[in-house]
């Protein structure tokens, strides 16, 4: 059964002219040409661009987009023996994209129904599983917890910083050390790698990570920055990056970025110095 939310995603695409019905076996329909929507047994699956399969409960077209369509997480087309660690790994879209690509990858993410998602997309993948390690889990400047805003069902916007979102999750939070600490903890030792990447789309709490020492164990960074919602630019993280030894740039990775101002809120990619990749 589709929610109404699913059903008004589908219907606003076709009048849109970006799902097409196609009902050819399990095959129910097409999104933007290229992603596929299935129907196994009565449940309906999306099938990405690389083969990887999400819920369809789980789809947000602006998310999805931007990671199959723009793929603005690219960073190489044979990532093996690479670490990622995915903060703010939603439902899971981020993870599957570099699992797939051949990365190891721990995907930290503290909304509760985000992660029970992650969990269902991930066993859509058996592929890909092993080499994803889910932490339901915030990161943060401190160790201990905080309410997460929300505004229901699945919301790519959350952060405690929201004020007006209608839900609040009260969640485990842990310092980017504290999470490396665990880690090792685990057996996973991130220096056995060949390149170490931290991914973070926090919407605000790249400004308390950018604080942790433990930043300097990675060699590449791509971090989202909301400076828009902690009245902050994007020149705090900016120096304080440079300090730890990264060449960085921004760049605006989708529309609003060009509304709001790149010094308030777009993507750093950015390369520790000395550091060569593919």
């Amino acid at each position: 059964m589709l929610t109404r939310y699913m059903y008004s995603i589908i219907v606003n695409a076709y009048y849109d002219g970006l799902f097409k019905l196609l009902c050819d076996g399990d095959l129910v329909g097409r999104f933007w040409g290229i992603v596929d929507l299935l129907d196994k047994d009565g449940r309906l699956i999306l099938r990405m661009p690389d083969g990887c399969l999400l819920d369809m409960d789980s789809f947000d077209p602006v998310i999805l987009a931007e990671t199959w369509l723009h793929e603005i997480h690219y960073l190489g087309f044979d990532l093996t023996n690479w670490f990622v660690l995915d903060i703010g790994a939603f439902v899971g879209d981020t993870a599957l994209y570099y699992a797939k690509r051949g990365a190891f990858v721990v995907a930290v993410e503290p909304l509760p129904n985000h992660y029970e998602f992650m969990m269902k997309n991930l066993g859509l993948n058996p592929d890909l599983k092993p080499r994803i390690v889910p932490i339901n889990a915030a990161v943060a400047g401190e160790d201990g917890s905080m309410d997460v805003k929300y505004s229901g069902g699945i919301d790519s916007g959350a952060s405690v910083y929201y004020t007006t979102s209608r839900f609040t999750a009260r969640v485990r939070t842990m310092k980017l050390s504290t999470l490396i600490k665990e880690l090792e903890g685990m057996g996973i030792d991130i220096n056995k790698f060949k390149v170490r990447v931290l991914k973070a789309d926090c919407k605000g709490c790249e400004y308390e990570i950018v604080n942790d020492d433990a930043l300097r164990l990675f060699d590449i960074l791509k971090i989202e920055y909301s400076g828009h919602i902690v009245n902050q630019t994007y020149h705090v993280l900016k120096e304080k990056l440079e300090a730890m030894g990264f060449r960085c740039r921004a760049w605006a990775h989708n529309d609003v970025t060009l509304k709001i101002g790149l010094d308030r809120y777009g993507t750093f990619t950015c390369i520790k110095q000395g550091v060569l990749v593919q």
